[in-house]
Protein backbone atom coordinates (compact mmCIF):
# COMPACT_ATOMS: atom_id res chain seq x y z
CA UNK A 1 0.00 0.00 0.00
CA UNK A 2 0.92 3.58 -0.43
CA UNK A 3 -0.63 5.26 2.59
CA UNK A 4 -1.66 8.86 2.02
CA UNK A 5 -2.05 9.27 5.78
CA UNK A 6 0.68 8.33 8.22
CA UNK A 7 0.02 5.32 10.48
CA UNK A 8 2.43 3.83 12.97
CA UNK A 9 3.67 0.27 12.61
CA UNK A 10 1.57 -2.11 14.71
CA UNK A 11 -1.61 -0.01 14.34
CA UNK A 12 -4.74 -2.15 13.97
CA UNK A 13 -7.96 -0.96 12.37
CA UNK A 14 -11.34 -2.33 11.27
CA UNK A 15 -11.52 -3.27 7.58
CA UNK A 16 -14.04 -0.50 6.84
CA UNK A 17 -11.82 2.18 8.44
CA UNK A 18 -8.96 2.25 5.93
CA UNK A 19 -6.87 5.41 5.85
CA UNK A 20 -6.68 7.00 2.43
CA UNK A 21 -4.31 4.87 0.34
CA UNK A 22 -3.34 3.52 -3.07
CA UNK A 23 -3.42 -0.26 -3.36
CA UNK A 24 -0.26 -1.60 -5.04
CA UNK A 25 -1.25 -5.26 -4.89
CA UNK A 26 -4.73 -6.70 -4.41
CA UNK A 27 -5.37 -9.41 -1.81
CA UNK A 28 -3.13 -12.49 -2.05
CA UNK A 29 -2.17 -15.53 -0.02
CA UNK A 30 1.45 -16.51 0.59
CA UNK A 31 3.59 -18.10 3.29
CA UNK A 32 4.88 -14.67 4.30
CA UNK A 33 7.25 -15.61 7.11
CA UNK A 34 8.75 -18.79 5.65
CA UNK A 35 9.44 -16.99 2.38
CA UNK A 36 11.16 -14.19 4.34
CA UNK A 37 9.16 -11.72 2.25
CA UNK A 38 9.41 -8.70 4.50
CA UNK A 39 13.22 -8.72 4.24
CA UNK A 40 13.06 -9.36 0.48
CA UNK A 41 10.59 -6.54 -0.01
CA UNK A 42 12.73 -4.17 2.04
CA UNK A 43 15.75 -5.11 -0.12
CA UNK A 44 13.75 -4.49 -3.29
CA UNK A 45 12.54 -1.08 -2.12
CA UNK A 46 15.91 0.02 -0.72
CA UNK A 47 17.18 0.95 -4.19
CA UNK A 48 14.06 2.67 -5.53
CA UNK A 49 13.74 6.44 -5.71
CA UNK A 50 10.67 8.36 -4.59
CA UNK A 51 8.52 9.73 -7.40
CA UNK A 52 5.31 11.64 -8.02
CA UNK A 53 2.09 10.56 -9.66
CA UNK A 54 -0.67 12.81 -10.98
CA UNK A 55 -4.30 12.60 -9.90
CA UNK A 56 -6.70 11.96 -12.81
CA UNK A 57 -10.48 11.47 -12.93
CA UNK A 58 -13.00 9.87 -10.60
CA UNK A 59 -14.89 6.73 -11.57
CA UNK A 60 -16.77 3.88 -9.89
CA UNK A 61 -15.55 0.36 -9.14
CA UNK A 62 -17.50 -2.58 -7.82
CA UNK A 63 -21.02 -3.83 -8.26
CA UNK A 64 -23.67 -1.50 -9.73
CA UNK A 65 -25.70 -2.02 -6.56
CA UNK A 66 -22.73 -1.10 -4.32
CA UNK A 67 -20.40 1.14 -6.32
CA UNK A 68 -17.31 2.64 -4.74
CA UNK A 69 -16.18 6.03 -6.02
CA UNK A 70 -12.45 6.04 -6.68
CA UNK A 71 -9.92 8.55 -7.92
CA UNK A 72 -7.67 7.29 -10.70
CA UNK A 73 -4.07 8.30 -11.37
CA UNK A 74 -2.42 9.04 -14.68
CA UNK A 75 -0.35 6.17 -16.05
CA UNK A 76 3.10 6.26 -14.50
CA UNK A 77 6.08 4.18 -15.55
CA UNK A 78 7.52 4.47 -12.03
CA UNK A 79 4.32 3.28 -10.35
CA UNK A 80 3.75 0.46 -12.84
CA UNK A 81 7.36 -0.66 -12.37
CA UNK A 82 6.98 -0.63 -8.57
CA UNK A 83 3.81 -2.72 -8.88
CA UNK A 84 5.42 -5.15 -11.34
CA UNK A 85 8.52 -5.62 -9.18
CA UNK A 86 6.43 -6.40 -6.10
CA UNK A 87 4.22 -8.79 -8.08
CA UNK A 88 7.29 -10.62 -9.41
CA UNK A 89 8.69 -10.96 -5.88
CA UNK A 90 5.38 -12.36 -4.64
CA UNK A 91 4.96 -14.75 -7.58
CA UNK A 92 8.47 -16.11 -6.98
CA UNK A 93 7.41 -16.82 -3.38
CA UNK A 94 4.34 -18.75 -4.56
CA UNK A 95 1.68 -16.07 -3.96
CA UNK A 96 -1.85 -16.82 -5.08
CA UNK A 97 -3.78 -13.69 -6.06
CA UNK A 98 -7.52 -13.36 -5.38
CA UNK A 99 -7.98 -11.25 -8.52
CA UNK A 100 -5.10 -11.94 -10.92
CA UNK A 101 -6.82 -9.86 -13.60
CA UNK A 102 -5.82 -6.76 -11.60
CA UNK A 103 -2.08 -7.40 -11.60
CA UNK A 104 0.50 -6.51 -14.23
CA UNK A 105 -1.23 -4.95 -17.24
CA UNK A 106 -4.54 -5.07 -15.34
CA UNK A 107 -3.25 -2.84 -12.54
CA UNK A 108 -5.24 0.39 -12.23
CA UNK A 109 -3.82 2.81 -9.66
CA UNK A 110 -6.64 4.32 -7.62
CA UNK A 111 -7.61 5.67 -4.23
CA UNK A 112 -11.09 5.22 -2.80
CA UNK A 113 -12.88 8.51 -2.22
CA UNK A 114 -13.77 8.90 1.43
CA UNK A 115 -16.45 11.22 2.79
CA UNK A 116 -13.96 13.74 4.15
CA UNK A 117 -10.98 13.00 1.88
CA UNK A 118 -10.90 13.46 -1.89
CA UNK A 119 -7.84 14.02 -4.06
CA UNK A 120 -8.06 16.89 -6.55
CA UNK A 121 -7.68 16.24 -10.28
CA UNK A 122 -4.32 17.47 -11.55
CA UNK A 123 -2.73 17.35 -8.11
CA UNK A 124 0.41 15.37 -7.42
CA UNK A 125 0.97 12.63 -4.87
CA UNK A 126 4.52 11.87 -3.78
CA UNK A 127 5.25 8.17 -3.49
CA UNK A 128 8.04 8.09 -0.92
CA UNK A 129 7.23 4.93 1.03
CA UNK A 130 5.42 1.62 0.80
CA UNK A 131 3.48 0.12 3.69
CA UNK A 132 2.98 -3.59 4.27
CA UNK A 133 -0.46 -4.38 5.69
CA UNK A 134 -1.53 -7.67 7.25
CA UNK A 135 -5.04 -8.27 5.91
CA UNK A 136 -5.78 -11.09 8.41
CA UNK A 137 -3.93 -10.35 11.67
CA UNK A 138 -4.19 -13.35 13.98
CA UNK A 139 -6.58 -14.92 11.45
CA UNK A 140 -9.14 -12.10 11.83
CA UNK A 141 -10.43 -11.11 8.38
CA UNK A 142 -12.26 -8.09 9.81
CA UNK A 143 -9.13 -6.36 11.06
CA UNK A 144 -6.02 -4.94 9.42
CA UNK A 145 -2.57 -4.25 10.93
CA UNK A 146 0.31 -2.09 9.74
CA UNK A 147 3.37 -4.37 9.65
CA UNK A 148 6.09 -2.16 8.25
CA UNK A 149 6.58 1.08 6.31
CA UNK A 150 9.63 1.20 4.05
CA UNK A 151 10.93 4.53 2.81
CA UNK A 152 12.15 4.94 -0.75
CA UNK A 153 15.28 6.94 -1.58
CA UNK A 154 14.54 10.69 -1.54
CA UNK A 155 14.19 12.37 -4.91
Amino acid sequence: MILLERMEEGTKFFWKNWPQHITLVDIFAVDWENANLQDKLEDLLANLKAFKIVVADDTSFGLPTEPATVTLFEKSTDLQSLHNNIIELLKNAGAVFNNPEYIGEGFVAHSTVQKDKHLKKGGAVKVSEVTIVDMFPNGDGLMRRILKTVRLIAE
